[in-house]
C-alpha cells in the first residue's frame, strides 16, 4: 500500500511537470557516457554532472561530501570484512549494490580494496573539474563491475595559467571529527610543455561512540567456550571509532607535449599515502590460547598508492581520432590490528599488494554525417597479493590471485533526423575467471520541440566475482565470520561455485524545460540474473556469512528532478528517487536499499558578493538483513552553507552540515553530529 502510494504521488508531480517545458540550460558536454564529446541532451543514458561550482557551492572537501549530497546514491556501510567497516562506505547506485559501481579517476580504474570503501574520503575536492555520474548498466563499454553505473572523476585540464589555494577547518559542536584540510592546483604553460601540478593534505581526528561489551574465549576450531580463560567474560564500556584519526597525503602532476599540430603525448604521476587508526569491536587471538570475541582493537594502516600512466592522441583529421593509453595503478595497503585489554600476537591479515596494469586503445571515425563510430580494445591484468585470502586464517603469508581481462567493443552514433539520433553499441569480454560475455545496449534520444525531449535507453550488464567474494577468508564479520565461496573451512564445509551477475536495464525519460522551470521523470526497470549477495548461515559461534548468487532480482525505480528559478537572486532544485528492489526466491528486499530518498536545494544570493545554500536530505528505512526482519528509521538531514566573495583573489567560505543534529543508526554508519566548518579559497 505504501509503494502504491508512493508511485502515484510520483505520477502526480511528473503529469504536472509535463504541462510546463524545460529551459534551456546551456550546453553540457560529457564524455563518460559516449566516450566521445556529447552534449548531455543527446545521450540517451542517464547523466548526473557535478561541476567545479556545484562542489564550491556545498563547500565540499573530499568525495564523501559530494556523494552525500547526489539524489539515487546510496553509501553502503559494513560491507568490507574487516571490524573497521564500521567507519567506511562504498557507493549504491539505483540499489545494484556497491560492488557494481565503478569507480575512475580521468577514465582509469584505482587499485585499492574491493568495493573502494575508502576511497571517498581520499580524493581531495579542489583537484576535480566535474564528476560524471553514468546510472545504469555500462558494460558495453566498460565491462565488468560497471553493471549498475560509472563515476568518473574528471580533474582540472590545463588551460590558461592558474594556481588555486583552498584551506579548510571544521568540527563538530563537541569539538570532535576535527578536520584540517590544505589543497591547491598550479596550471601552467612554458615553451616545452604545458603542466598540471596539485597536492592536498586533509588531517582528521578521530570520532567515537561509547558502547558496552561482554568478551567471550573460544576454541577458535571448535566454537567451544574456554570458561577457564582470564578474559572471559570481562565486560566494558569502549569508545568505537566511527571516523578514523587519519593523515591523507595526495600529490600528482601531469605534463603534456604538443609532439606535432595532430600529436599529442601527456604523462601521469599521482602519489597517495594514508596513515589511519581506529578502535573497534573485533577478535584477537590470546597469547595463552584461544581466540578472545567482542575485544577492543587497535587497527592500524599505512597505505600508499602509485598511479603512473602515458597516452597519446592522434586527430589524423577532422574525422579521425586514435588514442592509446598505458597505465599502472599500484596500491600498498598495510593493517596491523592489536588487542588492547591484554596481550596478544598482531594481526597482519588484511594487507595487501594490488596492481592493475592496463592497456587501451580508442578509435572514433566519423563515417559521415549520420554516423559516429567509436572502436577500442583492452588488455587489463589484475593482481591481488594478500593474506586475508589465505586459506589458513593463522597465516600472515601473502596469497597471490590474478585475473585478466582482454575486451573489444564497437559504438555507433546514428543522426537518423534532426530531431532523433541513436547509439548502439557491443562488447566482448574474455575473462580468466569467467565465462566469456557479449553485452549490447540501444537507446535512443528523439526531440519533440526545443523545449521538450524523450530518452529510451536498453542495456546489458555483467559483473565478475571479485578475489574477496571468492576467496576471503575473515574469522570476524558482523556477527560471525565471512568466508568466500570457494573456501572450505570451520562451519563451511562445501565450496560454492559462483556465477557472474547478468542484468537487462530498461529506461525511458522526459525532460522539459519552460522559461525558468525545467523537469526531468525517469522510469528503469532492471532484472539481475545470479546477483551475488552475502547470505548467512548457522548460529553462535558457527555463523558465518558467504557469496552466493541470488537466482533473480528485479528493481524498479522512479526517478524525479524539478528546478526552478524563481529570480536571479533565487533558485531551486528537487530530486526525489523511488526504489522497490526484491529478490524474486525469497520475495524479500535487498539490503540498505531505501525505497525513498529526496533532496531539496534553496541557493539565495544576498548581493554580488554573498551568496547561501540550504539543503535538505531525506533517507527513508531501509532493511540491514537478508530475512527483512531489521530495519534503520528514516532520517532528514539539513545544511547550511555561504561563499562570500571578499575580492577578486579571495573567498571565504563556511558553514553547518546536519544542523540539527539528527543521529543516525549504526548500521549507517553514524554521522558525528552537526559540523561547523569554515575555509578560504584563493584564486591567481
Amino acid at each position: 500500500m505504501k509503494k502504491s502510494l508512493i508511485l502515484s504521488s510520483v505520477a502526480a508531480i511528473v503529469l504536472t511537470s509535463n504541462a510546463y517545458a524545460n529551459t534551456d540550460l546551456g550546453e553540457v558536454l560529457v564524455t563518460t557516457a559516449t566516450k566521445t564529446e556529447k552534449n548531455i541532451e543527446g545521450v540517451s543514458a542517464s547523466v548526473i554532472v557535478v561541476s567545479k561550482e556545484d562542489i564550491e557551492k556545498i563547500s565540499a572537501s573530499t568525495l564523501k561530501d559530494v556523494f552525500e549530497k547526489i539524489p539515487s546514491i546510496n553509501a553502503q556501510y559494513g560491507r568490507f570484512p574487516h571490524p573497521s567497516s564500521a567507519s567506511k562506505a562504498a557507493i549504491s547506485i539505483r540499489g545494484v549494490g556497491a560492488n557494481g559501481t565503478l569507480l575512475l579517476l580521468d577514465g582509469k580504474r584505482l587499485s585499492a580494496e574491493t568495493e573502494n570503501p575508502y576511497e571517498m574520503n581520499r580524493i581531495p575536492a579542489s583537484m576535480i573539474e566535474r564528476i560524471e555520474i553514468v546510472k545504469g548498466s555500462m558494460s558495453t563499454l566498460y565491462g565488468s563491475d560497471a553493471i549498475g553505473g560509472v563515476i568518473n572523476i574528471i580533474t582540472k585540464k590545463i588551460t590558461e595559467p592558474q594556481t588555486a589555494i583552498d584551506l579548510k577547518y571544521g568540527l563538530n559542536h563537541k569539538g570532535d571529527a576535527k578536520q584540517k584540510n590544505f589543497n591547491f592546483t598550479t596550471i601552467g604553460k612554458n615553451e616545452y610543455f604545458n603542466y598540471k601540478i596539485f597536492g592536498s593534505v586533509i588531517d582528521s581526528t578521530s570520532f567515537t561512540k561509547k558502547k558496552s561489551y561482554t568478551q567471550s574465549a573460544v576454541n577458535p576450531q571448535t566454537g567451544m567456550i574456554l570458561g577457564a580463560n582470564p578474559q572471559n567474560g570481562i565486560s566494558g564500556n569502549e569508545g568505537v571509532t566511527y571516523a578514523d584519526d587519519a593523515t591523507v597525503l595526495s600529490f600528482g602532476t601531469r605534463i603534456e607535449k604538443e609532439l606535432t599540430k595532430n600529436f599529442i603525448a601527456g604523462l601521469d604521476f599521482n602519489y597517495f599515502k594514508e596513515e589511519r587508526e581506529g578502535t573497534y569491536l573485533g577478535n584477537a587471538k590470546f597469547s595463552g590460547g584461544g581466540l578472545i570475541k567482542n575485544t577492543p582493537i587497535l587497527s592500524e594502516d599505512n597505505n600508499k598508492r602509485i598511479d603512473l600512466s602515458s597516452d597519446f592522441v592522434y586527430h589524423a583529421n577532422d574525422d579521425l581520432t586514435t588514442s592509446l593509453r598505458f597505465y599502472r595503478s599500484y596500491y600498498k595497503k598495510r593493517n596491523e590490528t592489536t588487542p588492547q585489554n591484554f596481550t596478544g600476537p598482531v594481526n597482519k591479515k588484511f594487507s595487501a599488494n594490488v596492481t592493475i596494469d592496463n592497456v587501451e586503445s580508442t578509435t572514433t571515425y566519423t563515417l559521415n554525417d549520420f554516423n559516429t563510430l567509436t572502436f577500442g580494445a583492452e588488455y587489463r591484468k589484475e593482481n591481488r597479493d594478500s593474506s586475508a585470502i589465505n586459506p589458513d586464517p593463522n597465516s600472515d603469508e601473502f596469497i597471490t590471485k590474478e585475473v585478466t581481462y582482454k575486451s573489444a567493443y564497437i559504438q555507433d552514433e546514428l543522426s537518423i533526423t534532426d530531431s532523433l539520433n541513436a547509439t548502439l553499441g557491443a562488447r566482448y569480454d574474455n575473462i580468466s575467471n569467467a565465462e566469456n560475455k557479449v553485452t549490447f545496449q540501444a537507446g535512443m534520444v528523439q526531440k519533440f520541440t526545443d523545449n521538450t525531449s524523450l530518452r529510451v535507453n536498453y542495456s546489458q550488464g555483467f559483473r565478475a566475482p571479485d578475489i574477496a567474494e571468492l576467496y576471503v577468508v575473515a574469522p570476524v564479520y558482523k556477527d560471525g565470520k565471512r568466508f568466500g565461496s570457494d573456501v572450505i573451512y570451520g562451519p563451511k564445509t562445501t565450496s560454492y561455485d559462483l556465477k557472474p551477475e547478468e542484468s537487462q536495464s530498461f529506461e525511458i525519460a522526459l525532460l522539459n524545460n519552460f522559461n525558468d522551470f525545467s523537469s526531468e521523470i525517469v522510469l528503469f526497470h532492471t532484472n539481475i540474473k545470479d546477483k551475488i549477495e552475502l547470505v548467512s548461515y548457522g548460529t553462535g559461534n558457527a555463523k558465518f556469512y558467504t557469496s552466493e548468487n541470488l537466482d533473480k532480482v528485479e528493481i524498479n525505480g522512479a526517478e524525479l528532478r524539478l528546478d526552478y528559478k524563481f529570480s536571479k537572486f533565487f533558485q531551486s532544485n528537487f530530486n526525489l528517487t523511488y526504489l522497490d528492489s526484491e529478490d524474486k526466491s525469497s520475495n524479500k528486499e535487498l539490503t540498505f536499499t531505501p525505497d525513498v530518498s529526496a533532496s531539496l536545494g534553496l541557493d539565495y544570493k544576498i548581493n554580488d558578493k554573498l551568496n547561501t545554500n540550504v539543503s535538505f536530505r531525506y533517507i527513508a528505512e531501509q532493511y540491514t538483513d537478508t530475512q527483512n526482519s531489521e530495519t534503520t528509521d528514516a532520517y532528514t538531514l539539513v545544511d547550511l552553507s555561504l561563499n562570500y566573495k571578499i575580492n577578486k583573489i579571495i573567498n571565504f567560505y563556511a558553514g553547518i552540515d546536519n544542523v540539527f543534529d539528527k543521529k543516525l543508526e549504526e548500521e549507517l554508519g553514524v554521522n558525528v553530529g552537526s559540523y561547523v566548518y569554515g575555509g578560504f579559497r584563493f584564486n591567481f
